[in-house]
Formats: C-alpha cells, structure tokens, sequence
C-alpha cells in the first residue's frame, strides 16, 4: 500500500500540468458545443430578399401571389422607371422586380398569356430562384383551382404545402443531438493521451531507475508484488481520467434546448450507441497505457520529460487520426500513416458507431487498436529485458 501512496505521490508533482490540460479539454468540448448545438427546437427559415412588386391587376390571383411572396420576402408594392429599377439592381439593394400585367387574373385559368414578369441580374441567380417560386405557386393553385377549391382556400393549402422548413425541422430534431455526442466522444483521445502521458509517464519511469528502484530492489517486497501495486495505481489513475472524461463528453453531448424531455436525455446517454462509444474509450484508454509503458522501458525516452510526449504524441496523434481533422478530408498520404495509429480506428469506430453501427460493425476497429497497444507493450518489455540482462553482464 506504501507502494501505492507513491506513486500518487509522484502524481501530484505534475498536477498543474494534468490540470492544464483538462482544462484545455474542457474547453475544447465546451467550444465543440456551440458548433455542434442542438438546434432541434428551432425552426428553419428560409432566404429572404428585398423584392419590389408592381401589380397592375388587382384580382384575387394577383394578390395571392403577392401575399405569397410576402410571406416569404421583404416586399415592398411600388412603380419605378426602368432607370431606376436598374440602379437598384445594378446596386443590389432589390434582387427582383415583378410586374403583374393587367388581365393576368382574367387568364390566368384559360390561356395564361398574361405571365408575370421577373426583372432581375443576371448576374444572380437568385431571381431565377424567385421565379421559380412563383411558378410552383401558380401550378399548384391551378390545380386546386380546377378541382373546385376557391382561390383563398387554394392559396392557403398551397402555401402551406409549399413551407419546406417544417421538413427540415423534423430532420434536425432526429439528427443534431446524435451529432453533438459523436462530436463530444471524438474528441476524448486528445485529453487520454495528454492527461496520461503527463502523470502516468513520470511516475512508471520513478519506479524503474535511480535511487527508488534500488530501494525497492533491495527490500522484501517482490518484483510481482511491486508490478501489482504499480498497475493498480496506473489503473486508478486510468479509471479516474476515463470517468471524468466521459462523463464531461456525455454532459456536453447530451446538453439540449427545454422543449426536450429528461426521458428522452437519459435514454440518449445509456443507450446502445453510448456504451458502444464507451467501449471504444475504454479500449483506447487502454491501449494508451500501453504505449506508456513501451516509452517508459526504452531507456532512449525515460529520460525524456513527459511533456514532450504529451504535446508532441497527443498533438500529432490527433491531428492525424482524425480527431482535430476529420478523416473524410484526410489527404490519401495522410491517411495511409494514420490507419497505423490507434487514434484513427478509435475515430473510425466513432463514426461508424453514431451512424447506427453495431458491435458488429467496430469489432476490427477495436481489435486493430488492442493489438496496436500490445505491440507496444511486446517491445516494451522486450528492451526491458534485454537492457536488464546487459547491466548484469556489466
């Protein structure tokens, strides 16, 4: 136990840097919220233009087109001098100018051949858009009109068939909360790597050089005994770190506007997809452990400060497996690097996981990772052994 007090000793020598970079994952996920908000209570709303109308027929179907465009555009009813109109296209102030010609209601239903006219740059395509606009309306009140609706009840109908945006209100409610946990657990390799490279480093490296090694050589404690005590503060440490990480992402993930239910929040957070992505966390958390005791039994890097593995394999790691940069925008010699790292299959399972994945579906992922962890730790107490054997030779 007096074996286990020190090593958490050694610990908190390094707290400041272990807090640092919490925090600088903290922030990372707090700042992640605001990209991956939940927009699931907000409605979409489409683009609005300045749009000036002259209507010169006055008739229910003129009107309802203007009411139309009302409801979707900044209109304004006015007459201008085609100098004018110009000016305040040329100077983008308007995007379109409409005109409906006098008698367009009276042929509206027969022969159309009073169409109204879209004047707007060419230059941008938003007019064309307009028009476009108007012309569906004009169809789809046509065809109400010709089953024996009247215009009003016609024009209502139509406008609210036409109201895309309720659409694509139901689709975010469905996706945006699963994409801000996704984004939260995708970034956790970068506080796992930090945070322990930054305790757990130094603190294996004491026990197995200088003064404390000795000691420990020489006492009546053994070596099993001593590899016990050490692995169980390692994975104390681990199991702390995981927790605090997790249970950060899972707060930050599941955060939701107040229209949505603590019913539904719960059952985000333990459903199959999070303890899929837990998984995969507990599996790179342990690979990570891995990787620490390879570094720390070559002796080429024990003597190296823990910092330095900390920014520089934390850094690259994620940067290059698709933690900080998506994998999708990975250049293809990138990624050819990358699929050694564990970090890249931990992300890859990620993805696969938030987009409806199964055990079935991240089970290369996580095996390719464990054995990436145990080649390290194969080399690790190879170099051990080998640099053991040549001190006692000497």
């Amino acid at each position: 136990m007096s074996l286990y007090r020190a090593f958490f000793k050694i610990i908190k020598k390094n707290l400041v840097s272990i807090l640092v970079y919490f925090g600088i994952t903290v922030g990372i996920l707090v700042l992640l919220g605001g990209i991956y908000s939940d927009n699931s209570g907000k409605k979409a709303e489409l683009d609005s233009y300045n749009i000036y109308v002259e209507d010169h027929d006055d008739s229910e179907y003129s009107r309802a087109v203007v009411d139309y465009l009302k409801s979707i555009h900044k209109v304004e009813e006015k007459k201008l001098e085609d100098d004018q109109i110009r000016d305040l296209l040329y100077y983008e102030q308007i995007v379109s100018y409409i005109r409906i010609p006098e008698g367009f209601g009276d042929t509206f239903e027969t022969t159309g051949e009073n169409k109204i006219v879209n004047t707007y740059d060419d230059a941008m395509p938003v007019g064309i858009s307009i028009t476009l606009q108007i012309d569906n309306y004009l169809n789809a009140v046509r065809d109400y009109v010709e089953t024996g609706e009247s215009i009003d009840a016609a024009a209502k109908k139509v406008s609210g068939s036409l109201d895309i945006t309720k659409y694509v209100s139901i689709h975010a409610t469905q996706t945006r909360s699963n994409e801000k946990m996704k984004g939260a657990f995708i970034y956790i390799p970068f506080g796992i790597l930090t945070i322990m490279f930054m305790a757990l480093f130094p603190a294996v490296v004491a026990f197995n050089k200088g003064e404390k090694r000795n000691r420990i050589t020489v006492s009546s404690m053994s070596a099993g005994k001593r590899n016990r005590w050490i692995f169980m503060g390692a994975v104390t440490f681990a199991f702390i770190t995981l927790a605090g990480l997790v249970i950060l992402a899972s707060i930050m993930g599941s955060r939701t506007s107040g229209d949505v239910s603590t019913a539904e929040v719960s059952g985000q957070l333990f459903d199959e997809t999070w303890w899929l992505a837990f998984i995969n966390v507990c599996v790179f958390t342990i690979v990570t452990a891995m990787m620490i005791s390879m570094f720390a039994n070559i002796p080429a890097f024990s003597n190296a400060p823990a910092s330095i593995f900390s920014t520089i394999i934390g850094l690259g790691f994620s940067f290059l497996g698709g933690t900080f940069v998506p994998l999708d925008i990975l250049g293809e010699g990138v990624t050819r690097v990358s699929r050694f790292l564990p970090n890249y299959w931990y992300s890859t399972a990620v993805n696969r996981i938030f987009d409806g994945g199964t055990i079935n579906d991240v089970w290369d992922c996580l095996l390719i990772q464990l054995s990436f962890g145990l080649v390290c730790l194969f080399i690790g107490l190879a170099v051990a052994k080998i640099t053991a054997e040549r001190k006692q030779i000497a």
